[in-house]
């Protein structure tokens, strides 16, 4: 029997005693506050069972952009820019080679492996949308940059391979590469595939994940799937779905674009799982667990093979509320045992 996969895929709303001082803290005590939330979101994981829960909703992370970018040689930074939900980060201009200077993500991810024995998974932001949300004062071409970023990430990720491989767990290291700027430029989707090829190229024994979210995009995105040297696609779904209940193609709406990913699977000499979003985390909405079946349904009548999916909210839950976002993420867990339940018969 496959058993269907719950993961958690991004970011979660920190405690207050952490986000209103977070740049207020000594090193010292911001990881202790970090680490103290962390210990928190792991216990409610594990309260709600969730089979992968992350990185434990970046507890450790003020930001996708400026928590990478601030490790790298050859970025400078002039000041702050606002973000979507009102989040102000650091944004750089490369002013000459980039090198990564030291690990970003060693202390989260060694901290989280000693706090839970579940599966976990560590997001990167990738090296596209890092080429894409810079400032460029160095290279002459986008492409060159993308894969400057490229290979600082690439050295990133070797850095982590060491900490798993200490750590003694079984299985590959879990890497989930975050392109949100990814599918923001159709005719770039030869730099944003060869930047994530060359993020992870030379590395064996991991398994690597792609995020995009919220595009127009999908037909276009999955005619380069198949040049994608990854194993799976996390992606967004359920933001454009509706909330009636039923696994026809008319309540299903939100998902149809699998069909495109199963036509990319067939051009492909290999077979890459799809990550469900069956949450949407921009509503306080708590979609009920037999919503959520219908939805992991419906995308099992096109994908025809319930070992490529896995179910997971369509991003990061952190524009929600602590208790909102357990509330879904308990949902979803209970909607997926209901549609394990149906798959099984």
């Amino acid at each position: 029997m496959v058993k269907l996969i719950t993961q958690e895929i991004g970011s979660l709303r920190k405690p207050e005693y952490l986000s209103t001082r977070f740049h207020k803290f000594s090193e010292t005590e911001r990881s202790e506050k970090a680490g103290r939330a962390a210990r928190e979101m792991i216990g409610r994981f594990h309260d709600i069972g969730i089979d992968n829960l992350g990185i434990a909703g970046e507890m450790f992370r003020w930001e996708m952009y400026e928590h990478l970018a601030k490790y790298i040689d050859g970025i400078k930074f002039y000041g702050h820019v606002r973000s979507f939900d009102n989040r102000y980060y650091l944004k750089g201009s490369v002013v000459s080679e980039l090198n990564l200077r030291e690990s970003p993500h060693s202390e989260e991810f060694e901290f989280v492996l000693n706090n839970t024995t579940k599966d976990v998974k560590v997001p990167i932001t990738g090296p596209y949308t890092m080429m894409d949300w810079s400032f460029n004062d160095h290279y002459e071409k986008r492409d060159e940059l993308a894969m400057a970023f490229a290979r600082a990430i690439n050295a990133e990720i070797r850095n982590l391979k060491k900490i798993w491989q200490r750590s003694g767990r079984s299985g590959p290291l879990q890497i989930q590469i975050d392109e949100p700027a990814g599918t923001t430029h159709k005719n770039e989707a030869h730099i944003l595939t060869d930047s994530v090829n060359e993020s992870i190229k030379g590395i064996s024994d991991c398994e690597f994940t792609i995020h995009v979210c919220y595009t127009s995009g999908y037909p276009e995105f999955f005619k380069s799937v198949p040049d994608l040297r990854l194993h799976g696609l996390n992606l967004e779904f359920a933001n454009r779905d509706s909330d009636a209940p039923g696994i026809d193609e008319n309540s299903r709406k939100g998902y149809v674009f699998l069909k495109n990913y199963v036509e990319a699977l067939e051009t492909s000499d290999h077979k890459m799982f799809m990550g469900l979003g069956v949450v949407d985390v921009h509503r306080d909405f708590i979609e009920p667990p037999e919503l959520i079946r219908d939805r992991i349904l419906f995308a099992n009548k096109i994908i025809e093979d319930p070992a490529l999916l896995r179910i997971n909210p369509d991003c990061g839950l952190r524009t929600r509320s602590i208790d909102t976002s357990f509330r879904k993420l308990g949902n979803m867990v209970a909607g997926t045992r209901l549609a394990q339940e149906v798959i099984s018969k």
